[in-house]
Order: structure tokens, then sequence, then C-alpha cells
């Protein structure tokens, strides 16, 4: 390789990785979240409580029948950090009221996973919470489980989607 061509990829190399994500902030920057840069946000409320960003992920199999997959980060401000886990009990709860609520395996404790009805289409959800400070925090990840979604697009959303979860805990 010549020595240009070596200069110009040391050029180019760190752009292409910084473009990788795109990184946000929430209850300014004690939530930190990145996510991959493909990803447009749907939705960005940064003031008040609660702040939000959904972000829309565009499944090539989505095309034909109007269905959405979404990925939603919702924080809150809370009075008394004590009551972070009544809350998460009660989302918890609340997803098991999905019609169709099928729970499913997860390796990582700190995340639900299960599947359900939204409407006449089974989707896929996996849901987290955690706390920083006083700052709760509520990953949603949502798809509609669809026969033609390929491997290569889940695996995609599925990186994203943990990439988003880790993201928020530190």
């Amino acid at each position: 390789m010549s020595k240009k061509i070596g200069c110009l990829l040391a050029i180019l190399l760190p752009a292409f990785a910084a473009a990788a994500d795109a990184n946000y902030s929430l209850f300014e920057g004690i939530v930190k979240v990145s996510a991959p840069a493909d990803w447009p946000v749907m939705l960005k409320k940064t003031e008040g409580v609660p702040q939000v960003i959904a972000f829309q992920v565009t499944d090539p199999a989505d095309a034909n029948n109007g269905q959405l997959s979404h990925v939603s980060v919702e924080a809150k401000l809370l009075n008394d950090a004590s009551t972070y886990q009544a809350l998460v009990n009660a989302g918890t709860d609340r997803a098991k009221q999905t019609p169709g609520y099928e729970a499913q395996k997860s390796a990582d404790t700190n995340v639900i996973r299960y599947s359900g009805l939204d409407g006449k289409q089974r989707f896929e959800f996996r849901e987290s919470w955690s706390l920083n400070t006083k700052v709760l925090t509520h990953v949603r990840c949502s798809r509609p489980i669809l026969s033609t979604t390929n491997t290569a697009w889940l695996a995609a959303y599925e990186a994203g989607c943990a990439q988003i979860m880790q993201s928020i805990k530190h």
C-alpha cells in the first residue's frame, strides 16, 4: 500500500467509525443513549418530564403490511429513588397484560422479552429499566413478527436494541 493511501485510510476510517453511532442525551446528560446512526429519530422530547427519544427501525419486510418496528427510550425524574422497583414491577405487570402475552427466555435477567398482539399483528417486545441517580429509564424495543424478515436485518435490529440498552447503563 502506498504511503498516500495509508494516510488517506488513517483519515477516513475514524470518520466511518464515528458515523456508526448517533449519540443523544436526556436530562442534560444524566442519561446517554447510543443508537445506530441509520435509525432515524421519529420522536424527541428533551424538556419536561418524561423525556423521550424514539427511533424508527425500518424492516424491509414491513413495506407491504404497514407495521413499524421501533425502539423508544423514556426517562422520568423521580422524587424518591426508592419507588424505582415499584415502577419496574408496574411496567412488567403492564407488559403481561398485553393481549396474547407469551414470555420468552432472556439471557439478561434485567431484560424482559415477550410476544403479544398489537391489533391483529403479533409483535416481539424487549424491555428494560435502569436507574441513574434519580432518573428512571425505560427502553422498549418492538417489532412485528413477519415471516419475510431476513436474518441479517434481525441481527442488526437485535444488536442495535442491545446497544441502546447497554448505553443507558453507563
